[in-house]
């Protein structure tokens, strides 16, 4: 049967028992606009949901850059006979999967809830993996401020995590034991929307790494792959990196198969079968370096998973670097065909298979509303390539 994808991007944040959905209009374009990176994740015959009408400028683009458009369902809409696919389940999700034909089986969502919370991500990483990285599980402001009182002398800080969140939205890197006004506000919120936050210690990376895979009713690892990811210092990602022969992945990639084996072991235990993705990272043990297999436990379908799919398409050779760009730190031109003058000789062409691709709309909506992010696409013969590519688009575009 023919799948529906759908990237509901507010599935970590709507896991929280007192978030809701934002009233404004600004921030629910920062969620919303988001469902457009699953654009190239439809095989043939499959679908994709996305929140308004593909902007024919967008398409146009598309078709000059020898990209074929999939077949796409603009929401409200839905085709009741496909199997629906979103990124994780959570109500919203639950509901629509009601509305097709052959609704799926899905785990219920208080295991959902659960697997998905960064008290369940360090259980199982001190069970299985030791380490001393999770300093504790705090339930207010005051318990973290005692906490922090007693850690004041280790300088290089700590990571505060929401119970549920991404680490775009759910982190704060705190490298004082005394709070300023910017972290109590953060700190503040995380309590206010989740029931606890996690403290971790501050290390510093060397690589970020996401295994994906699905786990089976039996704990199984299904469909195994491991690609490099692009973090700030803080662990919020920047963008992802795939390689078709990577000498750092294979370094990583025995010891990531054995930790994915075990902790799909656990997610089933509990209840879950599905997909996964498990962050983590080679970080400087004192001038060792050492893997930290479970960083953070993602139990859906990873945010790259469009980009990786288009990469395969296109060929799957030498390197691709997808990333996002905040549009209040760049400036692009007016059109599409602008930026693909002021590309040049890096604009992606079907010819080279290589170049410089935008991959989701710059532009939404009758008033050309620009989006919050520019999603970007960069295809080379290695990474050397890509990064020069990304750096050069920076050049031309920073504000």
């Amino acid at each position: 049967m023919s799948i529906e994808h759908f990237l509901n991007a507010d599935f970590d944040l709507s896991l929280r028992p007192r978030w809701s959905f934002p009233d404004g209009a600004s921030a629910q374009h920062r969620i919303t606009d988001l469902a457009w990176h699953a654009l190239f994740l439809a095989e043939e015959g499959d679908s994709v949901i996305i929140p308004e009408t593909v902007p024919d400028g967008f398409a146009a683009f598309l078709q000059r850059r020898g990209i074929p458009m999939p077949t796409l369902t603009v929401e409200p809409n839905l085709r009741a006979g496909r199997r629906f696919s979103p990124m994780g389940w959570n109500a919203d999700t639950s509901s629509r999967n009601q509305l097709y034909n052959q609704p799926v089986d899905h785990p219920c969502l208080e295991i959902v809830t659960r697997v998905n919370g960064r008290r369940f991500s360090a259980e199982i990483e001190e069970a299985c993996f030791g380490g001393s990285h999770t300093i504790s599980v705090l339930e207010d402001e005051s318990e973290l401020c005692r906490q922090l009182e007693s850690l004041r002398n280790e300088t290089e800080g700590w990571v505060l995590k929401a119970e549920h969140g991404n680490a775009g939205l759910g982190n704060r890197r705190l490298r004082m034991s005394a709070l300023g006004d910017g972290d109590l506000k953060v700190v503040r919120r995380m309590f206010e929307e989740d029931d606890v936050v996690i403290l971790e210690r501050w290390r510093h990376r060397l690589r970020d790494l996401c295994s994906i895979f699905a786990v089976t009713s039996r704990g199984e690892v299904d469909r195994f792959a491991l690609h490099e990811v692009i973090n700030t210092s803080d662990g919020a990602l920047i963008g992802s990196l795939f390689e078709e022969d990577s000498a750092v992945l294979a370094e990583w990639r025995a010891p990531m198969v054995e930790a994915t084996e075990a902790v799909a072991q656990r997610l089933a235990e509990t209840g879950y079968v599905g997909p996964v993705c498990m962050d983590a990272f080679v970080w400087d043990d004192h001038g060792h370096p050492k893997l930290r297999p479970l960083v953070d436990l993602n139990a859906r379908r990873e945010m790259s998973a469009g980009a990786s799919t288009l990469w395969r398409r296109l060929g799957g050779r030498g390197a691709a670097y997808w990333r996002f760009f905040s549009r209040r730190k760049i400036r692009l031109p007016d059109s599409y065909t602008e930026v693909e003058d002021a590309l040049g000789g890096d604009l992606y062409t079907t010819d080279r298979g290589a170049g410089t691709l935008v991959t989701a709309p710059l532009w939404l909506g009758p008033n050309r509303r620009p989006t919050a992010k520019a999603a970007v696409l960069f295809l080379g013969r290695d990474r050397d390539e890509v990064f020069a590519l990304d750096n050069r688009f920076r050049e031309r575009f920073k504000k």
